[in-house]
């Protein structure tokens, strides 16, 4: 699995985009190496100058690293851990559908944010609400190909629907029920 820091090494070594080197780095095993050649085939490095005086400043900064290194503390490591977290949160989505066509489509960062601040009197009755006329919900993205969260909500869903029909085909029986006796 490619990390968050191989990915920003390759960036600062090529200059590519972000999706450019993870796919590269995906491509080659997290082979640095071979995902820098890569990119030079495909021709998304920058000249070669470019690239050798990068490179060069790339291993300075790995000798320097070497020679003075860097006392790594818990804070350095929860705020990359964070930033890790929230690409992740930025890049895949909370999705709403009905009828296999998006309603909405928020990142996951925002809907975690809805549910701390409002899981219990907004986020979970509108959801529940939802579920009941049909609106379906399911997680989209890099990380949510496929997956058992996305099967389970479905089971959830149907389970809903389905107790839906039953309530609202007991109300109909009720109501008739009424009827004949009003009339009688």
């Amino acid at each position: 699995m490619v990390t968050f820091e191989q990915v920003e090494k390759l960036r600062g070594i090529t200059g590519v985009s972000f999706n450019d080197a993870k796919e590269a780095l995906e491509k080659c095993d997290g082979d640095m190496l071979e995902a820098v050649l890569l990119l030079e085939r495909s021709g998304k490095v920058k000249s070669n100058e470019q690239t050798a005086s990068t490179s060069s400043t790339f291993q300075e900064q790995k000798q320097e690293e070497k020679t003075n290194p860097k006392q790594e503390d818990g804070l350095t490591k929860f705020i990359d851990w964070l930033k890790h977290v929230l690409h992740l949160g930025n890049i895949n989505d909370f999705v709403v559908y009905k009828s296999d066509r998006d309603v909405i489509a928020i990142p996951l960062t925002i809907f975690v944010i809805l549910l701390v601040f409002a899981a219990v009197w907004v986020v979970f009755p509108l959801m529940i609400i939802g579920l009941f006329f049909g609106y379906r919900y399911r997680f989209a993205g890099p990380n949510f190909s496929d997956n058992k969260v996305n099967r389970s909500m479905d089971i959830v869903s149907d389970a809903t629907l389905k107790a839906g029909n039953i309530v609202k085909e007991s109300v109909e029986s009720i109501s008739k029920e009424f009827k004949k006796d009003d009339q009688s």
